[in-house]
């Protein structure tokens, strides 16, 4: 019996495979679902929570950083794979079997009694209704913009991708938004982030603050509206109709910046299926190795013009920096990035269906993973 302490909404394709895999098992179990937002919750169960069989089936949806919006940097909240670690120490005869949303969350659970089965991330989400937009090829060629850069919830990446491209100008050739009010943040870049800036960064470093201080004070940044969501149930789809297919439609480029960036483990979200849909030239700020990633599920990141050394870079200022400048010509010219565009068409045609394809791909690796346990 699988117990629900909660669930996001629209996860059914992650729920329908769960209860699936669960059903088959054989051996005595006691199995939880349970979503990582808010992470107050999401920590209670963990620190009041007491296992008594031997198999303990964890199904958990979303990130592992427990983050909180308006207070990123708030040293009572723990990290989600931490605190996991410390519960699972507690009972070493016990085999835990972790069904995860993230990629590579094996590099931060290591422990011979935890199994960890990826169902794939957020991207899941909404499997029905995803495959029914409209793919965004009716670009608008009179457009200046080369890019945009929509960016949700102030997390360090995001912030410092947008100080990069303010301090540098790139943001003349693009649409950059926040799902934020600037005036609700630290005044001062270096407050935002936990990074260090290396001796070599001088210049970088001071551009990085030179374009914090234009969002800040200026608000030449795009805020979007904070009820972006219908009945604030995360319809995405609606969102892409309502609020960004426009953005789409008068963009080539976008530099999609995934919920998660530092951390080995990362999750995919439909903010990479929106830049799918969206038909535009990929950058993604995600975690290291997301590209590769997305290769192994069939899509085609358009390697031949888009730069993408930047996916294994460690160090998480020196990756932002790589992403923007190994890609100067994409981002900046916009007669070549239309041309490049025209010509790979039918390629942003073809990563579409691939994309209807993905949760097939994702079902099919977690069977795998869950029939080598064998338990069922």
């Amino acid at each position: 019996m699988l117990t629900v302490i909660s669930r996001p909404p629209n996860d059914l394709f992650t729920f329908s495979l769960v209860t699936e895999l669960i059903s088959k098992i054989k051996t005595e179990y006691e199995a939880y679902y349970i979503w990582t937002s808010p992470p107050e919750k999401f920590k209670h169960f963990f620190e009041n929570t007491a296992f008594t069989k031997p198999f303990v089936i964890l199904v958990i949806k979303d990130l592992l950083d427990l983050y909180m919006p308006f207070n990123y940097w708030n040293d009572t909240i723990q990290a989600g794979s931490q605190l996991i670690i410390e519960m699972t120490s507690k009972y070493p005869t016990t085999t835990f079997v972790i069904f995860t949303s993230n990629e590579n969350l094996d590099k931060e659970l290591v422990s011979p009694n935890i199994h960890i089965i990826p169902l794939g991330g957020d991207i899941t989400n909404q499997f029905i209704e995803y495959p029914k937009i409209t793919p965004v090829i009716d670009k608008n060629f009179d457009s200046t913009n080369t890019f945009i850069s929509l960016n949700r919830h102030h997390r360090p990446h995001r912030i410092l991708l947008l100080s990069y491209l303010y301090g540098n100008n790139y943001n003349q050739f693009g649409n950059c938004t926040l799902l934020t009010n600037t005036h609700s943040l630290n005044n001062e870049l270096l407050n935002m982030i936990s990074w260090e800036f290396d001796d070599r960064h001088t210049i970088e470093k001071e551009k990085f603050i030179l374009g914090y201080r234009k969002i800040y004070y200026d608000l030449n940044l795009s805020t979007e509206d904070y009820q972006i969501y219908k009945y604030d149930n995360n319809d995405n789809v609606i969102n892409f109709e309502q609020k960004l297919r426009s953005k789409y439609v008068n963009s080539f480029v976008e530099f999609i910046t995934e919920s998660s960036f530092e951390a080995p483990a990362f999750m995919l979200t439909e903010k990479t299926l929106n830049s799918i849909y969206g038909c535009n030239f990929p950058i993604f700020l995600g975690g290291i190795g997301i590209v590769a990633h997305l290769r192994d599920l069939g899509l085609d990141v358009f390697d031949d013009i888009v730069d993408h050394s930047y996916d294994q870079i460690i160090n998480p200022i020196d990756r932002i920096i790589a992403a923007v400048e190994y890609n100067h010509q994409l981002l900046t010219d916009i007669i070549y990035t239309k041309e490049q565009w025209i010509k790979a068409k039918d390629r942003f045609l073809s990563n579409v269906e691939v994309a209807k394809t993905i949760y097939t791909w994702y079902a099919t690796r977690a069977r795998t993973c869950f029939y080598k346990l064998r338990i069922a």
